[in-house]
This record gives C-alpha cells, sequence and structure tokens, in this order.
C-alpha cells in the first residue's frame, strides 16, 4: 500500500471517527469504512442542547494534509498529499434515546493523486448506515454509562467495489462516564466487531489484463484476480478522552488498535518448507489522534486534528513510532450542525 493511500485513509479518519463512524480510516482506506472509535465533544452521547429529532446532524468540510508534505527530503521521492473532503451525516432521534444516522463522504485531492482514474477527480466513499442507542443503562455505583449502535456499510466506493464488497455489519459497544471537570470531562471506551461480506476472497480489476480472455479455456478470471487478500473480520477497540475547558473550547485525545482477520491465501499448500512458519492471515494497526474544537457559534465548530496511523512494522521490520510518523496528518474542519442552521434561520 502507497503511502498515499494510508494518507487518504487518515484524511477520512480526521473527519468520521467520531464515536459512530462511518466508514474510518482502517489499515486501508481504498474504502474501509473507519470503525476506529475516537472521541468528540458532540457526539449524542456527551450532549444534546437541541431536542429536534434531526439534532447531531452535520455537513463537514474538511483539509487535511500530510505532515510529511512539509519536508521535500523526508524520503527518497516527494509525494505531497492535501485533500479536500464533505462529509454528509444526517441523524434522526426517535425519543431520547434511539436513532438512525448515514454517513457519505466525496473526497477530493489537491495534489496529484496516486489511486484515482482521472485527473482532479471527486471520489465517493462508502455509505454507512447506522441505528443505535444512546445510554441505555447506566451501571449503578460507578455511574458509567452503556450504549450501543449497529453500522452497516455499503460499497458505494470504487475501491469496495474492486474488493468485491457485498457488505459489513459493524455491533459496537460503548462505555463512558462522565466528571465534573472544569466544563465537563468524558472518558469512554469503545469496542466494535466488524465481519466483512465479499464475492470473492482477494480483489479484483475491473477489466481483465488479457482483452479476448473469454476465448481461452481457463476464462477470465486468472487476469482480474489482484491477488490482495480481502479482510472477513476486524476487531477495533478505543480509549478516548474529551474535556471542555470553555463552553467554546476543548480538547480530546484517543488512542486506538485494530485487527484483520484475512482470508487464507490460497496456492502453494504443497511446498514444503524446513523454517516454521506462522499463518500470515492477521494485520496490526494502531492510531493516535489529538483534537482541539472551538464552537464560535451554535451552527459552527471549527477543530483542528493530528492523526496518527501506525502499521505495526515499517518495511524493514522496525516498529512504527505510534504517534508520530510519516502517515500523520494534520486537518481543519468546519463542521455544520444542522440544528443550528434551522434555529439561526427561524425554524425549530
Amino acid at each position: 500500500m502507497s503511502a498515499k493511500t494510508i494518507c487518504r485513509v487518515l484524511s477520512y479518519l480526521a473527519i468520521s471517527l467520531a464515536v459512530f463512524p462511518p466508514p474510518v480510516y482502517a489499515a486501508s482506506k481504498e474504502s474501509d469504512q473507519k470503525e476506529e472509535e475516537t472521541a468528540s465533544k458532540h457526539d449524542p452521547f456527551l450532549s444534546a442542547a437541541s431536542k429536534a429529532p434531526w439534532r447531531g446532524s452535520q455537513v463537514v468540510f474538511s483539509n487535511s494534509f500530510s505532515l510529511i508534505s512539509l519536508d521535500r527530503s523526508a524520503e527518497l521521492t516527494y509525494n505531497p498529499n492535501y485533500s479536500m473532503v464533505w462529509s454528509f451525516r444526517p441523524r434522526w432521534w426517535f425519543g431520547d434515546n434511539f436513532f438512525l444516522r448515514a454517513v457519505l463522504d466525496v473526497t477530493r485531492e489537491l495534489t496529484e493523486a496516486d489511486e484515482t482514474t482521472y485527473s482532479g477527480e471527486a471520489w465517493l466513499g462508502d455509505l454507512s448506515l447506522s441505528a443505535g442507542a444512546a445510554k441505555l443503562w447506566t451501571i449503578p455505583v460507578v455511574g458509567i454509562d452503556v450504549s450501543g449502535d449497529v453500522a452497516l456499510t455499503f460499497p458505494t466506493s470504487k475501491a469496495s467495489q474492486a474488493k468485491t464488497l457485498v457488505m459489513a455489519v459493524g455491533p459496537r459497544l460503548r462505555l463512558s462516564r462522565n466528571f465534573n471537570v472544569l466544563k465537563g470531562l468524558i472518558l469512554g471506551a469503545n469496542l466494535r466487531a466488524t465481519p466483512y461480506f465479499h464475492r470473492y476472497t482477494t480483489s479484483e480489476r475491473s477489466s481483465p489484463l488479457i482483452g479476448n480472455c473469454q476465448a481461452t479455456e481457463a476464462g477470465c478470471g486468472a487476469f482480474l484476480n489482484m491477488g490482495t487478500r480481502n479482510q472477513y473480520f476486524r476487531l477495533a477497540t478505543s480509549l478516548d478522552a474529551t474535556l471542555v475547558v470553555f463552553d467554546w473550547m476543548g480538547a480530546s485525545v484517543s488512542y486506538g488498535w485494530l485487527i484483520d482477520w484475512l482470508h487464507d491465501a490460497s496456492g502453494g499448500e504443497g511446498e514444503i518448507s524446513y523454517v516454521p512458519q506462522e499463518p500470515q492471515n492477521q494485520r496490526y494497526y494502531s492510531f493516535f489522534e489529538i483534537d482541539l474544537f472551538f464552537d464560535p457559534f451554535e451552527f459552527l465548530e471549527v477543530g483542528v486534528t493530528l492523526l496518527t496511523y501506525a502499521p505495526q512494522l515499517a518495511p524493514d521490520s522496525s516498529y512504527y513510532n505510534p504517534f508520530f510518523n510519516r502517515y500523520s496528518t494534520v486537518s481543519v474542519d468546519l463542521i455544520f450542525r444542522v440544528d443550528g442552521l434551522v434555529a439561526l434561520l427561524g425554524g425549530a
């Protein structure tokens, strides 16, 4: 996977990893939805000043760039990344606890893109539909709130279609607790388990490498297959903390771990090896995020985010720094709240 691809993963993560992610950012964004969990001051579990049924609905405009872009000499080749993302996140509440949510992103890279088919192409992300319940139960004595949701991911992105994704189903459990520190401190823990359903165990091209392969006895399968194995299951865990310092400013920090289980590799089973080998069917990742958010108006939040994605190993088998490495990105987000805009225009 190229550095540009992972930087794109991070740009999505930075705007969509609220406690109900759409798709995240994980191991690869080629289209993987972001199931990684991070804290957000405006998560419905944390605050709900408005009582409108569409409270929590947002339109997010994000600008992100990779920090390595600032240093031309950091690597042998200079491949900067600067992207803009529009994220549409409608939400509808049924009472105080139950809600439905959708997330869909549109991304346009302003630097020279590595993955798009056409120059200047804007690409569609995967559609995520979630049904959830906020604060279903508060554990006595300790005062811990239990919440949860189920996210369905559909392959509306080209990358997920190339992976032959049919659907992903991700149930999540969240535990959180509020503390009376300054304007409010929230600590949370998240666990999401996501099985993926693909038509095939590997990714495929949109058209075969050999045009007349249909005339061959073997058909076109060998000329469509890319050999990249798909994951069939993902486990995502994270811890987060959000501190509201003033009514108009706060900060959050989160750290999470991801494990992907891949389909078994086919072929070569008959080969003999005299060196013990462990199965290479798991992929491990982590992510670290720091976010500063400001509320200049009821209808607008401004966020500045540092996000670091860390595969387990670098190409030389050394471990990546989980807090700052070549995949670190900074994003500036403008989050428009629909309920605030409606109130501003004289609606409910």
